[in-house]
């Protein structure tokens, strides 16, 4: 019996995986555990509007990141430069506001994509979404080898189930691998404890995003850029479209995750939209559409260990796959990049190192099968 190739998440990384596995020809099942496409990909805003701001990742760096670049053109993507023209605001510890004239520019500057990050999820599934079996709401539990295939345990809804795979794709990040998956035979403890030591990009962070009737921060000779030492938010950018009609902030919040979930984002929401006040004025304070984004608070993104933003960014390795599952196993995700981890850069580069192992070693067990064919 042909079992197909299932690909656990439909994050970038695993819907990358998906089209990549479908153009090769391979019968794919795409698991997703929660409700919506994209994993830690959120973009979101008014209804029916064309422009979207980030709640998950924002930007990619042209010439750095070329596969980004290159899927964005493929889909048709308008992409643009970050915003930096004008004033940045120095927020200190007492709320005084200073006013630096020049805004930073990072080199070589940080792009954006029309619509909203999230547009790259949308067309990495319209592109393939006759051509795969998707199933939401769906929690991969457990893995156990088998000699022809991989028995996956799976949980929806209706309750626990059982589906074989040829092979199959795992972008779940580390720790929450190493915390939430049962594996059969088990994997060495010393890969399991390296992967609870490996940090879930974004995973402590926490975002709050306002969207106005116009970009008031440029009229006044703002950049939209600030620094505080005061917060909730620490760093916050301009994240309106590319012609600044419909006009965004957003902002890292620094506060912690415990002082977060101790709030609610109800009151961290009305403590960012205080601060944007203080920072650009009283037109800051009624935003058409506002949201706050806690990934430390999602399960399905961070584990206890994630629940503290990074003051640096990690060192991500090439994926290790314990010997008696490298036949049937690859890892992919933006945690699995050693070059680009962490990036949306990431997540593809990963999805393809994935995919490149998985159809040579479909080629080298067809082979076989011919070879032992009388």
């Amino acid at each position: 019996m042909s079992h197909p190739v299932v690909v656990i998440g439909a994050g970038l990384s695993g819907l990358h995986a998906s089209r990549l596995l479908v153009q090769a020809g391979q019968k794919v099942l795409l698991i997703e555990a929660r409700e919506r496409l994209g994993g830690r990909v959120l973009s979101q805003g008014l209804p029916s509007a064309a422009h979207r701001a980030d709640l998950g990742p924002s930007w990619f760096w042209p010439g750095l990141n070329p596969r980004v670049e290159r899927l964005a053109a493929e889909f048709g993507l308008g992409v643009y430069p970050q915003y930096a023209r004008g004033a940045t605001a120095i927020e200190g510890q007492d709320g005084q506001v200073r006013k630096q004239q020049s805004s930073w520019e990072q080199s070589p500057s940080s792009y954006r994509i029309e619509g909203g990050t999230q547009s790259l999820i949308e067309r990495s599934y319209e592109r393939i979404q006759d051509q795969v079996d998707l199933k939401t709401g769906t929690r991969l539990l457990g893995m156990k080898l088998r000699v022809d295939a991989v028995e996956l345990t799976l949980k929806d809804a209706s309750g626990s189930w059982t589906q074989l795979a040829s092979q199959v794709v795992l972008t779940v990040p580390p720790r929450l691998t190493a915390q939430d998956l049962q594996m059969e035979p088990s994997w060495p403890e010393a890969l399991v404890k390296d992967m609870r030591n490996t940090p879930t990009w974004m995973a402590g962070q926490a975002k709050f995003v306002a969207i106005y009737q116009n970009a008031f921060w440029r009229e006044a000779g703002w950049s939209g850029a600030a620094m505080s030492h005061r917060g909730p938010m620490v760093e916050i950018h301009d994240a309106s479209d590319a012609t600044g009609q419909t006009a965004a902030l957003f902002g890292f919040v620094g506060a912690s995750p415990a002082y977060r979930a101790g709030i609610g984002t109800e009151a961290l929401a009305s403590q960012s939209l205080a601060q944007l006040v203080r920072l650009f004025g009283p037109a800051a304070a009624t935003p058409l559409w506002s949201g706050v984004k806690d990934w430390a608070q999602e399960p399905l993104t961070a584990s206890e260990s994630d629940r503290q933003p990074l003051a640096y960014h990690p060192m991500y390795g090439d994926p290790v796959v314990p010997g008696e599952w490298g036949q049937r196993l690859w890892l992919a995700g933006t945690e699995r990049s050693a070059n680009y981890g962490g990036y949306l850069e990431g997540a593809l580069d990963a999805a393809e190192q994935a995919v490149k192992g998985l159809l040579a070693q479909v080629a080298k067990q067809s082979l076989r099968q011919q070879i032992n064919t009388p």
